[in-house]
Order: C-alpha cells, then sequence, then structure tokens
C-alpha cells in the first residue's frame, strides 16, 4: 500500500543518511589529511607510539570510520525503498 505520507517519511530518512554520510566523509578526509594517513594506519601507529593524537580524537575517529558503512547501508536501503515506492505509485 502506498501512501503520500510514506513516501515523504522515507524521503526524509534518504536526506537525513545523505547528511550524516556527508558529514562522516568530511571529518574522516579532515583527519586523514590532518595526519597524512587513514583511520586503520593511525590506529596502528598511535598504538606504537609513533603518532601524537588525543585518545578522545582517536576515539572519534574511530566511531566515524565504524560508522560510514552502516550509514551508507542505510542509505541504500532506504533509496531502494524509495524507488520501490514510486515505482508501486507510479501504477495506480
Amino acid at each position: 500500500m502506498h501512501t503520500d505520507e510514506y513516501e515523504i517519511s522515507i524521503a526524509r530518512e534518504v536526506n537525513h543518511c545523505q547528511q550524516v554520510v556527508k558529514k562522516t566523509r568530511s571529518r574522516l578526509e579532515e583527519r586523514q589529511q590532518k595526519f597524512g594517513m587513514g583511520y586503520p594506519e593511525a590506529s596502528m601507529a598511535a598504538a606504537d607510539g609513533q603518532l601524537s593524537i588525543k585518545e578522545k580524537e582517536l576515539a572519534a575517529w574511530h566511531d566515524d570510520f565504524e560508522a560510514l558503512p552502516q550509514w551508507e547501508q542505510r542509505l541504500e536501503e532506504y533509496r531502494e525503498a524509495l524507488a520501490v515506492m514510486r515505482i508501486s505509485a507510479s501504477q495506480f
């Protein structure tokens, strides 16, 4: 069953996920440029004492690194749901 309210809600979720993915990617890119390496390398370098980074900043980097694929997957699922909903609406 298709209603405009469902489509609007899913479109809002798509928009929210897009914003989160964009911000998370931006933070990851900023850290990569700042430290000259990605999170996996930075984590190993910090553990070996070769990288001076605050534990809190490394934890935030880890959280973003882990969260990005999950948000990207959520975004794809909402996009697919919205596409299916739009197809079903056009059939009526």
